[in-house]
């Protein structure tokens, strides 16, 4: 886009673009006014067409147009997203309550699978579910969790029409307060094995994945060349290419994605404004001028979107490009905002609900970012070569565009990204570059030695300088969403207001960022402590505050031990949002999963203090792992005994029990941390899942203290609880932790019965969600995330 008119240039198409994102976003969570929309589009759609004869571009006519395409953009969203949603909210309640029911739905794949057996993950647009003895309409998006050993690209792909069978339900409350509400249900569908997944036939989208499913077959299959081809070549090749991430090695996904660089690993819209620029490149080398090099640039870039599988990223990036390129041919050039809203009313007028994807807003500001910017730093760096100092300065012009929207919505501040820039951006090229061509020799049965060695130095490499960006990004508390668009429209200033004042747009937006990147979030109590039970699903993590101290105990975590990104998905978002971005301690009471697992993340991804941990059996190897991965991080280990207190300034953690004789009765839960926090003179009693024998013990030895707040013990089931031990205690309060519509039953009706009878009130994560108790030296205060 870099030879286009310049990017302040008349953009009408940019201006529609805006209105119709507007009528969209009204459009959606309306209930009614669809008779109104219409009648006010066919008035302005009048309006225009008497101003167009009489060739008035007046105040009249731009209020008509603006309110044409905000009319059309309600108009969408009513009838393509809100009355979908409704449907299916019809259709699900429709289906049987019994917990373990087996459901039937019909619908296309949306994604290419990720993960690896036994557990991988994918994505369904339904259309239909089987309820009653029949079929009835099911338009949901639904994510799809399926176990199993058998290779799930085998069964279907990506646009594949598909029948599967599984246990359908809601999806849980999003991680962070940050996420914005989406005005439609989504759906999980857990399927035990590939036989319930049914291909039922091809679409016009598997159709066009042709391209992709052929090169990916014809590459080597994992296993047959060694761990160093999958990890160094075959992970990163069907990534970078096809967009296929199901064979990337995870320790490499984190580093990439702990620099803020994840977008170089997978096709994305960078990827095609490199193989764009190469293949202009190549056609200026061959002399190939006019109309047939903007033709076959098209072909190219078109090539490149259907080998890279239609990834939603390389389709918007590659209609901006190819919207611009084409004007040209048909010689009707267009300046670069004006492609840009082009493509946009392209595809949101086709999917409007692609504008609640981060993906998508993150995609337009890079290309808004590159249109606007990319001409003033190219003017301060070196003339040439050309080529390459074009693609940094487009490089650093998205960079600058989205940083504000990638602080926002992933705490990121990848300070590394842009010292690395000069070198990761044609280091990235020469891989595109280098890939195909190793694309091309899988293709027809060859397997070049030489050029497989040269593209796993090139993934090293590149891992290599991941690794030195890793170490200069950080993880920020997360801003108000207000104050993040405040800096982008600070930079929007310095692209469109006068000269004089541009310098001052962007002297005045980098201060901005800088103060959200490098601000304190807020702190816990000055007197007295928090104890925040954080919603995780299933299982346990506690968040213990006061002044600038933050200790977490437990992680929370799915049963499924491969799935050890929960923390950075579930749990990581959830400390950054309350302004935690470094613990005191991470602690686990006991090696289950449902405690454990998110705590891999914690400590990869934050600064943590202490590892402690209890002194029982190691059950499935996570006291190992996590000892490991502490190891790794530098962060050091400590096995906590009975009767031990660790102590800081003015807090106290006195360990009551810990590990101690296996039990025949849930042994590892009742080998669990029980422990006692002081400040002030508030007590909070955490009980792990330590049960009624460690109850029992702890009473015995007359070590239950009395406590302010009870955290009850393993999800309130009915072996923990006892009415003798909440005697004991004496809660004012108690802290529930499970997960909703759990398969356990948890709370036990027995162990909530026993706390109204003693006339504890008790807060559930599976109800209110996010639950934090203030134990204040004079006041006790409560505060709810809440699901309604």
């Amino acid at each position: 886009m870099s030879d286009a008119a310049p990017g302040r240039e008349a953009a009408p198409a940019a201006l529609a673009a805006i209105f119709l994102l507007c009528g969209i976003l009204l459009g959606a969570r309306s209930v009614t006014g669809t008779g109104r929309a219409i009648a006010l589009a066919s008035g302005c759609a009048l309006l225009l067409a008497v101003a167009a004869r009489r060739r008035e571009r007046g105040p009249v006519a731009l209020l008509a147009s603006t309110l044409f395409w905000a009319s059309l953009g309600f108009l969408e969203a009513r009838s393509r997203i809100r009355e979908p949603a409704e449907e299916a909210r019809r259709a699900f309640r429709t289906l049987p309550s019994q917990r373990e029911r087996s459901d039937r739905v019909e619908g296309v794949l949306t994604d290419f699978w990720s993960g690896s057996p036994p557990r991988v993950r994918g994505r369904m647009r339904a259309e239909r579910v089987w309820t009653k003895g029949a079929w009835h309409p099911f338009p949901a998006d639904i994510f799809i969790f399926l176990s199993g050993e058998t290779p799930a690209e085998r069964t279907a792909d990506r646009g594949d029409r598909v029948t599967a069978a599984g246990h359908l339900s809601p999806e849980g409350i999003s991680a962070s307060e940050r996420d914005l509400s989406l005005p439609w249900p989504v759906y999980r569908l857990s399927i035990k094995s590939a036989a319930l997944l049914t291909r039922e036939g091809p679409t016009l989208s598997s159709l066009m994945t042709l391209p992709n499913r052929w090169l990916h077959a014809r590459m080597p299959r994992a296993g047959t060349a060694g761990p160093a081809f999958d990890r160094d070549v075959r992970g990163p090749l069907s990534a970078l290419l096809l967009g296929r991430t199901a064979d990337l090695e995870r320790g490499m996904v984190a580093r990439y994605r702990r620099g803020g660089l994840y977008h170089l690993l997978v096709v994305s819209g960078l990827h095609v404004a490199l193989a764009s620029g190469f293949a202009m490149l190549a056609l200026r080398s061959l002399r190939v001028r006019g109309k047939p090099r903007d033709a076959v640039f098209l072909a190219v870039l078109l090539l490149f979107v259907l080998v890279g599988g239609g990834n939603p990223p390389a389709i918007r990036a590659g209609t901006v490009f190819g919207l611009h390129r084409a004007a040209r041919l048909v010689e009707r050039p267009i300046p670069n905002l004006q492609a840009i809203g082009l493509s946009a009313l392209i595809l949101f007028g086709a999917q409007p609900a692609e504008i609640y994807s981060i993906g998508s807003v993150l995609t337009f500001a890079a290309v808004c970012g590159i249109a606007l910017f990319t001409a003033p730093i190219r003017a301060r760096l070196p003339a040439r070569p050309r080529e390459l100092f074009s693609g940094l300065a487009a490089a650093l012009a998205a960079q600058a565009a989205t940083a504000p929207l990638l602080l926002w919505r992933f705490n990121l501040v990848s300070a590394g990204a842009w010292l690395t820039a000069p070198l990761a951006i044609p280091m990235l090229g020469g891989m595109i570059v280098l890939g195909s061509v190793l694309l091309l020799f899988f293709a027809v049965g060859l397997t070049p030695s030489p050029l497989v060695s040269l593209f796993a130095f090139g993934s090293r490499s590149m891992e290599f300088i991941v690794e030195r960006t890793a170490g200069a990004a950080y993880l920020r508390p997360t801003p108000s969403l207000a104050a993040a668009l405040a800096v982008s429209g600070l930079l929007l200033a310095a692209a469109f207001a006068p000269r004089r004042v541009r310098r001052a747009a962007v002297a005045s937006a980098a201060v901005l960022f800088l103060i959200l990147a490098v601000r304190r979030g807020p702190a816990g109590p000055e007197r007295g402590f928090s104890l925040e039970a954080l919603d995780v699903g299933q299982g346990d993590a506690l968040l213990l505050r006061w002044n600038r101290h933050a200790v977490l105990v437990d992680g929370g975590g799915p049963f499924d031990l491969d799935q050890r990104d929960f923390g950075r998905t579930r749990l990581v978002p959830k400390l950054l949002d309350r302004g935690v971005t470094r613990l005191d301690a991470v602690v686990l009471t006991h090696p289950h999963p449902d405690h454990a697992l998110g705590l891999f993340a914690v400590m990869e991804e934050l600064p943590v203090g202490a590892f402690w941990r209890s002194r029982g059996d190691d059950e499935g190897g996570l006291f190992r792992d996590l000892d490991a991965t502490a190891g790794r991080r530098g962060v050091p280990v400590r096995a906590l005994s009975a009767g031990e207190s660790v102590l800081w300034r003015d807090a106290s953690l006195a360990v009551l029990h810990s590990g101690g004789a296996r039990r025949k009765l849930d042994a590892t839960n009742n080998q669990s941390l029980v422990l006692l926090f002081e400040r002030d003179g508030r007590r909070a009693l955490l009980t792990g899942d330590a049960g009624a024998a460690t109850e029992g013990a702890l009473l015995r030895d007359g070590r239950v203290p009395r406590a302010d707040i009870l955290k009850v013990g393993h999800h309130g089931s009915r072996g923990s609880t006892t009415p003798a031990f909440l005697v004991a205690v004496c809660p004012k309060a108690a802290l529930l932790s499970c997960g909703r519509e759990n398969r356990f039953g948890h709370p036990a009706p027995e162990t909530l019965r026993t706390l109204v009878d003693a006339r504890v009130p008790v807060f559930r994560t599976d109800l209110d969600s996010d639950f934090r108790i203030d134990l204040l030296p004079l006041a006790t205060r409560l505060k709810s995330r809440g699901l309604y």
